[in-house]
């Protein structure tokens, strides 16, 4: 995807067309004006201040119709800021909160650390809207661990492209409850733009680049 989005292109064409449309609009009214006056009775002649309102509203849309594209440029000169600040991360090590992946080309991939083991442990995947996806339960060791997914549903369907994430809970060989941080520090190979949020790319796992938490210069 360029960095100029799609919807930027389609701002400018329709404030190009609501230009043309208001000019062409501006000049008719000009004409029924000058043909108003041209034949309008000596002895009850129009009252000028209501074409002169009429003028002054026809400015005033032409202006709102400047400002917005105005905006639209600003957005998109904002979006191209954005993008370059995103790529400076390549290279880069960052910590990120890897709770949330997405799920791209029939694979999404967590990385977690546990305090103990647990037998077993409950993984739960829930959807960008909250609602729960996809359970399972695993025998998960101490430490470092990960978890891909296929996209396979509760319901045997598949889930759609996109942002999940996942909750994992589990308890020791004594009961008590093992926690599991989804924080991750990696090397950013790439950053993907193709969807609506930058992604980056840390070992294979896709992460949104709005969830760094730290970001230093790799060794």
């Amino acid at each position: 995807m360029s960095i100029s989005s799609v919807s930027a292109v389609t701002n400018t064409s329709t404030s190009a067309t609501d230009m043309s449309a208001l000019s062409g609009n501006y000049q008719m009214f000009l004409q029924l004006l000058v043909t108003q006056m041209q034949n309008q009775s000596p002895l009850n002649p129009m009252d000028s201040s209501q074409f002169t309102q009429q003028l002054v509203q026809y400015s005033s849309v032409e202006q709102q119709i400047k400002a917005n594209q105005s905006l639209t440029d600003l957005k998109t000169m904002f979006a191209i800021q954005s993008a370059l600040s995103f790529v400076g991360y390549v290279g880069k090590s960052v910590t990120v909160d890897s709770s949330t992946t997405q799920l791209k080309d029939g694979t999404a991939t967590w990385n977690f650390n546990g305090s103990a083991a647990s037998d077993p442990a409950k993984i739960e995947i829930y959807g960008a809207d909250g609602k729960l996806i996809y359970s399972t339960t695993q025998k998960l060791a101490a430490g470092d661990g990960k978890f891909e997914w296929n996209g396979e549903t509760d319901t045997g369907g598949t889930a759609p492209a996109g942002d999940y994430t996942i909750a994992i809970s589990g308890k020791d060989a004594s009961g008590k409850a093992v926690t599991y941080k989804s924080e991750t520090t990696g090397l950013v190979d790439a950053v993907d733009f193709s969807g609506s949020t930058p992604m980056l790319s840390i070992g294979g796992q896709l992460i949104s680049a709005y969830l760094v938490k730290a970001v230093k210069t790799a060794a």
